[in-house]
């Protein structure tokens, strides 16, 4: 397997986003700068919360963080149906790096075994993504990402609470699975309070 350097890493991010805006103007806009904001913001919330935990390499879990979302930076950033979790695993494994490849996968599952009702993508890529998932075992830096993807919104990090409330409205998503993903989040924020002894929220600077 072939391990991705910091420069490698970066060079992908911003070709990738020169990329998004150069053909998507619109994205730009609307929403270029909060999403490039996003993946700084969880690259660094990663590479933070690494430094308390010595079975993480901080660097890792930066690049990792950075590059979470690459599959947005491929496919039509107008269309809210694409599914850029499955398009960053396919990306990553066509170049060579199977480690993020699977944490572009991962990111957005918290639950492997998770209902195909519960999301809009094409069942088509829900199918392929739960077969592949079935084959994966989750390991600290793919539940890191997921928590620090739940932890930003906007520009900062935010609370679980404040994050999953965006969801909701975002995507108008039903309040049983919006509750349902909320007791996930927060079982993940209970897993790395207790690997790094002391509250994520505290670490980070978040007011709950």
């Amino acid at each position: 397997m072939t391990e991705i350097t910091m420069s490698r890493a970066l060079e992908l991010f911003e070709t990738g986003y020169r990329r998004l805006i150069d053909e998507q103007p619109k994205f730009y806009y609307s929403q270029g700068k909060s999403f490039k904001s996003h993946c700084c913001l969880v690259a660094c919330c990663a590479e933070i919360i690494a430094s308390r935990l010595p079975h993480i390499d901080g660097r890792k879990a930066y690049i990792y963080g950075l590059l979470h979302d690459y599959g947005k930076m491929i496919k039509d950033a107008d269309n809210e149906m694409f599914f850029h979790g499955l398009t960053g695993y396919d990306e990553f494994m066509k170049i060579g790096y199977p480690d993020i490849a699977k944490i572009c996968l991962t990111h957005s599952f918290t639950n492997k075994d998770f209902k195909l009702s519960d999301y809009s993508y094409p069942h088509r890529d829900l199918q392929k993504t739960r077969r592949l998932l079935s084959k994966m075992e989750y390991d600290d830096y793919d539940r890191l990402i997921q928590l620090c993807d739940l932890l930003i919104l906007d520009f900062d990090f935010k609370t679980l609470r404040e994050r999953i409330e965006f969801i909701k409205l975002k995507y108008r998503v039903s309040s049983l699975i919006i509750k349902r993903k909320y007791r996930e989040a927060l079982h993940l924020k209970s897993y790395f309070d207790k690997l790094c002894g002391c509250d994520i929220y505290s670490l980070l600077g978040v007011k709950s």
